[in-house]
């Protein structure tokens, strides 16, 4: 298969600009999916893996009608209203900030939303991203069910938000516990046009691992690494020994899978 040339040369100069700072590139990361695909969750744990690590990261909760991520970050962003005005300019001064302030930033707008794709179709934001230095990413969490990719494809469509790192994410929660995941997910790799575009652009996939008690964890709004470590929030006990160590389990499970993409993640 050949490459198009255009998307190479963009891929090519942000990875010869990381090798020459030998860092990773600040990332712009935006994840979309329908409800209950994991999105969320993934959002939960790779932000404090990378603050973890010592890297910042600027969260940004988009969501004016179910804000989940300023529940586990404090610190979160967002817009003072849902007037569509408001929200457009509060995203638009987050990627002014982000550009002069070089750290990563990741968005989580709710379901529906078309700020991204506004700003992507004014701004053509990829190239605008790319040109300073920042390297954008666009993360779909999918299950088994087709209509999930449609949220794939209306950003794919027209090459409106299609990043050259675009990263696929099979949930295995939203698997029937009685289907293996690559029977689950192999028509639709197989027969998506779209899947297909992504992948011919040297995209990724990734299949996220199922975390049994994360429910118990966001009843006690706990990060992962306090929830292992046996911290608790209000008149819940901690978790106990064994969904300790299932969460230690999927973190470690989380980072493997992930590996492949780790520049691309903050």
């Amino acid at each position: 298969m050949e490459t198009d040339p255009d998307i190479v040369s963009e891929h090519d100069l942000l990875n010869e600009e990381e090798e020459h700072r030998g860092a990773r590139l600040p990332v712009f990361l935006f994840p979309t999916g329908r409800g209950n695909r994991g999105k969320t969750l993934f959002t939960r744990w790779v932000v404090e893996d990378a603050r973890n690590a010592g890297r910042e990261v600027i969260v940004a909760d988009g969501d004016c009608t179910n804000q989940t991520l300023s529940a586990y970050f404090p610190d979160a962003s967002s817009p003072s209203s849902a007037d569509q005005l408001t929200v457009t300019k509060w995203f638009e001064k987050l990627i002014e900030t982000q550009i002069k302030s070089r750290k990563s930033l990741i968005v989580d707008f709710g379901a529906g939303d078309r700020t991204l794709k506004h700003a992507a179709y004014d701004l053509s934001l990829d190239t605008f991203l790319s040109h300073h230095e920042i390297r954008p990413v666009a993360i779909h969490f999918v299950g088994p069910d087709p209509d999930d990719l449609a949220y794939m494809q209306s950003f794919e469509t027209g090459s409106l938000f299609a990043p050259a790192a675009t990263i696929i994410v099979y949930n295995q929660f939203a698997i029937p516990p009685h289907v293996p995941p690559s029977a689950a997910f192999a028509d639709s790799v197989a027969e998506s046009a779209v899947i297909q575009q992504i992948l011919h652009r040297n995209g990724e996939i990734v299949a996220m691992p199922t975390l049994g008690c994360s429910h118990e964890i966001e009843r006690r709004r706990l990060g992962f690494i306090d929830a292992a470590d046996g911290q608790t929030n209000g008149d819940l006990p901690p978790l106990g020994l064994i969904d300790r160590q299932r969460v230690r389990l999927w973190q470690a499970e989380m980072k493997s899978r992930f590996s492949n993409v780790t520049s691309w993640l903050p």
